[in-house]
């Protein structure tokens, strides 16, 4: 059965939004490498931001994203093994939110953090991905949902400050996408509506 353009192209916005979750956290992990023990705020400023975005990565993912892939996958254990990875996430995330800076378990913590996040990553990007090209999943639904949800987490997390009244927040593009430095996704996260959190 041949996918049909809106799917494909479905799938392929998908699939970014997701990407651009995962180069947001990693960005944030390097991010933090760089800053020294003395700036304690900054620190835990980045980590409750990398924390929060991550929170939403993962609540979309399990709520909407691997349950659409389900029978979908020729390797349906990818899936468990997401979901494995998630729980260890969130277990690591939970620890850090009680955690201050200053803590000798916090730098530890969000390394380690860090060291699953990344593995999670590249075994998405690199193995269950690859796997959606030819998967039998209503795309333009799993989209239209995804976004939807992905507006409602933000809102509820904090990441954006209006989007619920902006036209534009449809994109569904990454919160911390500002992050990167682009003057352009700086100009889109403004006009998302989504919160832009400056670590200096």
């Amino acid at each position: 059965m041949a996918v049909s353009k809106n799917a494909s192209a479905a799938r392929k916005e998908i699939l970014d939004m997701l990407i651009e979750d995962h180069k947001s956290a990693k960005k944030l992990f390097r991010d933090f490498e760089k800053l020294s023990q003395e700036d304690a705020e900054e620190r835990e400023s980045l980590v409750s931001l990398a924390c929060t975005e991550l929170k939403l990565h993962t609540q979309l993912e399990e709520e909407l994203f691997y349950p659409a892939l389900r029978g979908a996958l020729k390797e349906q254990d990818l899936l468990e093994e997401a979901e494995v990875e998630h729980a260890s996430a969130k277990q690591l995330i939970e620890q850090l939110d009680s955690l201050d800076a200053d803590d000798p378990k916090f730098t530890a913590t969000f390394k380690v953090l860090g060291e699953y996040v990344k593995h999670h990553i590249k075994e998405e990007e690199s193995e269950m991905f690859e796997q959606l090209q030819r998967a039998k999943v209503d795309w333009p639904l799993l989209l239209e949902q995804m976004t939807a949800r992905r507006m409602e987490l933000e809102m509820e997390l904090g990441l954006a400050e209006d989007a619920a009244g902006d036209d534009e927040s449809a994109d569904a593009q990454p919160v911390g996408a500002a992050l990167e430095g682009d003057d352009d996704a700086d100009d889109a996260g403004k006009s998302r509506g989504g919160r832009r959190q400056t670590i200096e």
